[in-house]
C-alpha cells in the first residue's frame, strides 16, 4: 500500500500561517476566535459516563420545527430561541449530550492546531483529557438511538466515526508529545474496539459507511496498523468501492443531494490527507474524489447558493463547505476550487447550518481557511452553461443570468423526496423558487411538509405522495437552445410525467404532461418568492386535506375559471409573472407554505384538474 516515498505533514510550515495572523484581519479574526472557543473547553471540559447520548435530529423545537440551540453552559435547558418554547425530556437532554461530545471531538483538533501556533502545552493535556476519559470509561458509556444505527460515544455509530476522525487530526498535530505507552493505551481502549465497531456496521454502499471506514482507514494509519488500513479501503464496503459504486459518472454522489454529496466527500478527504502524510497508496482514489469536489461548482447558482434536492439542511451554499473546498485545493489544487472559495466568504457568507455553538464558518472563514487558504482567490467565472447529467437525473438550464435546475429522477431511494419532475428557478442573483429540502429528521415539519410531494414545484395525483420512481429518461435534450423534456415512468400505477422545459433568459416555457388512461386528480403546484398579485378574485375555501401536507396549506383561497390566467410575484426591484393556458374547469388555489421553519413562509399556486390524464402549459416570465 506505499505510495511515492515521499511523506508530509498535515501543515508543511507553520511560520505562513503566523504571517496570516499578524497581517491579514481576516486570518486574525479567525486565530481570536479560535483561542475564544478553545479556551472555554480547555477551562470547563468535564464529561460524565453516565451521560447518555441520543440522536443529534431530535434537537429541533417540538413547538416550531427551528434547531434548538446548543448552550455548552446548561445541560437540560433546550430552549428555543426562535419561540421561547423549552423543549423537555430524555430524548432533548440526550442530544445535548451527543453535541457536548461531537464539540469537544472538534475542540480536540482546534487544540492540537493552536498547540503548532502556540506552544502552549494546555492544549496537548485537555486532547489527553479527552481521550483519557473515553479509555477510562469506554465500557460504561451508554446511547440510545435506533436500533441499526448504535454507537458507543456519540449516539449512533456515524457520529461516532466522525468524533474518531477529528480527535486523530487533533493527536496527528501533537503526535510527536505522546509516550509509547500512552499511545497503546489510547489504541488499546478506545480505538480498538471502535475499529471493531464501526467496521462491522459498514454494510452497504452509503454516506454513513464512508465515514466509518474512513475513521477505520486513519486510525491504521496513526497506530501504524496496515490491516486496519486495507480493511479500510478494499472489501465489498471498503472505501475504495464506495466511490465506485456510489459517485456517478458525473461527480455525484448517488444519493441525490447536495449536501450528503459534500457530506460524503468530506472523510475521502481527511483520509487522503493522512494518507499523504503516511504514504499510503490508495488505488485512484484521489481522481474520483477530486471530480467529486468539481461537480457541485458545475452546478452551483450565480450568488453561490446550491439546487437543494432531496434531504439536506436547507439554504446551502457554498459558503458551508468552504473548509473542504480549502482541504480540497490543498491536495489537488483547480480552478473550480478557486471560484467556490470566491464565492464562500465576505458577501456571500450565510450561516451554516452545522450542530453546535462554535463558528463553523464566518464572514474570515474557519480553521481550514487559516491552515490553508488566502485572502484573495482568482474566482474566475467558470464557464458554466447548459448540461444534463443523465447518470445523476438531474440537467441544469442557463441563458444568461437566468438558470433552472431540474431533477427526473432517482438512483436511489436513500434520502429521496417524492418529487419527480421538480424544478428550481434563479435570475439574477434571486433564487425565486428553490427546494426546501428538510432539516432534523425528528422534526414535524420534515415529516409532515418538508418530506411530502406538495412541497415541491411538480404534481400530485389523487392528494396523495409519488411513489419514489427510480431513473428518469430524457427523450430530448437541446444544449444550444436550452431546452429538455424528460420522462418518468410509473410515478403512480398507472401514471407517467413528462416536462418540456425551453429557457431563454428571463423567460421559460414549461409544458407538464399527466399520462395516464384512467381518470384521476391533478394538482400542479408552483412556489415563489415575492409578494403575490393577482388579477382575479379568489375566495376562502375549506382545507384541502387531512395528510400529505395539504393540511399545512394555510390562508387557502380559490378561484375557478376555463380561461387562462397570470399570477405576479413581486419583490423591491423585478417581478416575476406566471401565466398558464387555460382548460374547462380549472381549480385554482392560492396559499401559503412553510420552509425551514414555521416562522418562514413563502405564498404558492396549486392548479387542480380532473380527467383522463392532464397538461399544463405555463410561461414565467422575470421582469
Amino acid at each position: 500500500m506505499k505510495g511515492t516515498g515521499v511523506n508530509v505533514s498535515y501543515v508543511q510550515d507553520w511560520q505562513p500561517i503566523q504571517e496570516k495572523i499578524r497581517t491579514e484581519a481576516w486570518a486574525k479574526h479567525v486565530y481570536d476566535t479560535l483561542l475564544e472557543t478553545t479556551e472555554w473547553w480547555i477551562n470547563h471540559y468535564a464529561d460524565d459516563p453516565g451521560r447518555v447520548a441520543g440522536w443529534g435530529h431530535n434537537y429541533f423545537c417540538e413547538a416550531c420545527g427551528s434547531r434548538i440551540d446548543f448552550e455548552r453552559e446548561t445541560p437540560q435547558e433546550n430552549n428555543c430561541r426562535s419561540c421561547g418554547h423549552r423543549n423537555k425530556g430524555a430524548r432533548f437532554d440526550q442530544a445535548w449530550n451527543y453535541l457536548y461530545r461531537d464539540e469537544a471531538h472538534k475542540h480536540v483538533f482546534y487544540a492540537g492546531v493552536l498547540y503548532r501556533l502556540t506552544g502552549d502545552d494546555r492544549y496537548p493535556a485537555f486532547i489527553r483529557k479527552v481521550l483519557s476519559f473515553y479509555s477510562d470509561h469506554y465500557e460504561q458509556l451508554q446511547v440510545d438511538v435506533k436500533p441499526g444505527y448504535v454507537g458507543k460515544i456519540a449516539g449512533t455509530d456515524l457520529c461516532d466515526a466522525v468524533g474518531m476522525i477529528w480527535l486523530l487530526q487533533g493527536m496527528e498535530m501533537i503526535k510527536e508529545t505522546f509516550s509509547t505507552e500512552e499511545l497503546q493505551l489510547y489504541k488499546s481502549k478506545l480505538f480498538d474496539p471502535q475499529v471493531e465497531l464501526l467496521d462491522s456496521h459498514s454494510t452497504s454502499i452509503h454516506n454513513i459507511p464512508c465515514w466509518m471506514k474512513a475513521a477505520v482507514g486513519m486510525a491504521g494509519m496513526f497506530f501504524g496498523e496496515s490491516s486496519y488500513v486495507e480493511r479500510a479501503l478494499n472489501g465489498p464496503f471498503g472505501l475504495l468501492r464506495q466511490l465506485q459504486e456510489g459517485v456517478t459518472a458525473e461527480g455525484f454522489w448517488y444519493e441525490g443531494s447536495f449536501h450528503y454529496h459534500f457530506y460524503c466527500v468530506e472523510p475521502f478527504t481527511y483520509f487522503l490527507l493522512f494518507a499523504r502524510i503516511y504514504d499510503v497508496e490508495c488505488g485512484g482514489m484521489e481522481e474520483i474524489v477530486k471530480r467529486m469536489y468539481v461537480f457541485p461548482a458545475e452546478l452551483v447558482f450565480d450568488n453561490g447558493i446550491f439546487p437543494n434536492p432531496n434531504d439536506g439542511w436547507p439554504n446551502i451554499a457554498l459558503t458551508h463547505y468552504a473548509g473542504q473546498y480549502e482541504y480540497a485545493n490543498r491536495l489537488f489544487p483547480d480552478p473550480a476550487f478557486e471560484y467556490a472559495l470566491s464565492r464562500s466568504y465576505e458577501e456571500y457568507y450565510s450561516p451554516t447550518m452545522a450542530y453546535g455553538g462554535m463558528i463553523e464558518n464566518s464572514p474570515e472563514g474557519w480553521v481550514q481557511r487559516l491552515l490553508f487558504g488566502k485572502g484573495e482567490y482568482a474566482g474566475e467565472e467558470m464557464q458554466r452553461g447548459t448540461k444534463n447529467y443523465p447518470a445523476s437525473n438531474i440537467c441544469s438550464l442557463r441563458a444568461g443570468k437566468t438558470a433552472l435546475f431540474m431533477k427526473y429522477g432517482l438512483n436511489t431511494r436513500s434520502h429521496a423526496h417524492p418529487d419527480l419532475m421538480n424544478i428550481e428557478l434563479f435570475d439574477a442573483d434571486c433564487l425565486w423558487s428553490h427546494d426546501i429540502s428538510s432539516n432534523g429528521y425528528g422534526s414535524f415539519l420534515f415529516l409532515e411538509w418538508q418530506r411530502k410531494t406538495i412541497a415541491h414545484n411538480t404534481v400530485i395525483v389523487d392528494a396523495v405522495d409519488q411513489i419514489c420512481s427510480e431513473r428518469g429518461i430524457v427523450e430530448r435534450f437541446e444544449p444550444e437552445r436550452n431546452r429538455i423534456r424528460a420522462k418518468a415512468k410509473e410515478v403512480y400505477p398507472g401514471v407517467d410525467y413528462m416536462r418540456d422545459i425551453h429557457l431563454q433568459e428571463g423567460c421559460i416555457s414549461d409544458t407538464f404532461q399527466v399520462i395516464s388512461e384512467d381518470e384521476h386528480l391533478t394538482d400542479w403546484l408552483f412556489h415563489c418568492h415575492g409578494q403575490m398579485e393577482t388579477d382575479f378574485e379568489t375566495q376562502p375555501c375549506v382545507p384541502l386535506g387531512s395528510e400529505f401536507g395539504y393540511q399545512h396549506l394555510m390562508n387557502l383561497r380559490v378561484f375557478t375559471t376555463n380561461n387562462s390566467w397570470l399570477i405576479r410575484w413581486v419583490l423591491p426591484e423585478r417581478t416575476l409573472i406566471l401565466r398558464m393556458e387555460g382548460f374547462m374547469g380549472t381549480e385554482i388555489y392560492l396559499f401559503e407554505g412553510y420552509e425551514d421553519t414555521t416562522a418562514n413562509k413563502r405564498s404558492g399556486v396549486l392548479v387542480r384538474r380532473k380527467g383522463r390524464g392532464a397538461e399544463y402549459r405555463a410561461v414565467y416570465t422575470i421582469e
